[in-house]
């Protein structure tokens, strides 16, 4: 795909808040014409006029991403009004939070549906678009699709999941020998308002274990995937040491884990969770942002520049405007 996003077709789910929000503005920024999904219409209303706000136009497809039929409307629906698609960025999942023991069955495969088969369901009718326009696939996954994280076993469940079937779809498109890029972008913690709105086991409210990254930063990783087509880049250096400490030390990160990892998701004021919580009903509200605010990823910008030096640099309050002058 060209270094350029202006006026290319991009479909984003999951776009009412958080890291979908945060990633339809970076590419109405781009110029880019985005057609965004999500349950919530209030949500989409208002990420639509972020879109516009960032001087772009967006279609509004509110759908439930497990109802294939509907998803299979919405898609053909946003190829017709943008008049083909070129770009795929599936972010809409669920979290149910507690102990495996504490879940409710009905929780547990509801969190899967929504983060694993909702994608699926929504990179099968899009795949069509993306080979007649030789598109990109870049697909929000997580570092938790590669390092396991207690209180989350259904969501990480559907994470490694998305992350294997992604490793597939890749082999078998080149195979066939199609255009298709399938890249992932795999953050760590991020401040968006997802925690806030987790269907909880327990009753209280999870919070982000530090350190929390922007989603903006999630953004520009998606950004640069669509440039510059990549198998997979990682927000976070938590997500690196993450990595490397279970590749290399299994028995003492995951003891880790199962104590600071747990206790550090526990907050002292045990706020109560919303209920039903997001399993069960809409929950973007336009928002970006969490009560937890993160923060800026030097670990993931250094990755970038070293990728793509002028695009990352774009990203740069002051250097954009430089740059677009020399382009």
């Amino acid at each position: 795909m060209s270094s350029s996003l202006r006026g290319h077709r991009v479909v984003v789910t999951g776009a009412s808040s958080g890291i979908g929000l945060a990633t339809s503005r970076r590419l109405a920024r781009e110029g880019a014409r985005l057609a965004l999904m999500a349950r919530s219409p209030d949500g989409l209303a208002a990420a639509a006029r972020a879109v516009a706000d960032e001087g772009s136009t967006a279609v509004v497809l509110p759908v439930d991403v497990t109802d294939r039929p509907a998803v299979e409307a919405a898609m053909a629906r946003a190829a017709a009004e943008l008049g083909g698609i070129d770009a795929l960025v599936p972010c809409a999942a669920a979290l149910a939070y507690g102990a495996f023991t504490d879940l409710p069955a009905e929780d547990f495969d509801r969190c899967h549906d929504v983060t694993f088969r909702g994608a699926v369901n929504t990179i099968r009718p899009a795949l069509r678009e993306l080979e007649r326009s030789g598109g990109t696939l870049v697909a929000v996954v997580s570092v938790a699709s590669k390092v396991g994280m207690p209180l989350y076993s259904p969501y990480v469940a559907a994470k490694f999941g998305l992350r294997g079937f992604l490793d597939v779809l890749r082999m078998e498109l080149r195979q066939q020998g199609s255009p298709v890029e399938v890249c992932m972008v795999h953050p760590g913690f991020v401040g968006t308002p997802f925690f806030d709105h987790a269907t909880s086991a327990d009753g209280t409210r999870p919070t982000p274990l530090r350190p929390v990254y922007r989603p903006e930063d999630v953004a520009d990783a998606v950004v640069a995937c669509l440039k510059h087509p990549r198998r997979e880049l990682h927000v976070g250096g938590s997500t690196a040491v993450a990595r490397i400490a279970t590749s290399l030390a299994r028995p003492l990160s995951e003891l880790v884990r199962a104590t600071y990892g747990v206790a550090g998701q526990r907050r002292r004021d045990r706020a109560p969770a919303p209920a039903p919580g997001m399993l069960w009903e809409p929950s973007g509200d336009g928002r970006a942002d969490g009560s937890v605010a993160g923060r800026r990823s030097l670990w993931t910008a250094a990755s970038r520049l070293a990728a793509a030096p002028l695009d990352a640099l774009d990203t740069l309050p002051g250097v954009r405007d430089v740059l677009r002058r020399v382009r």
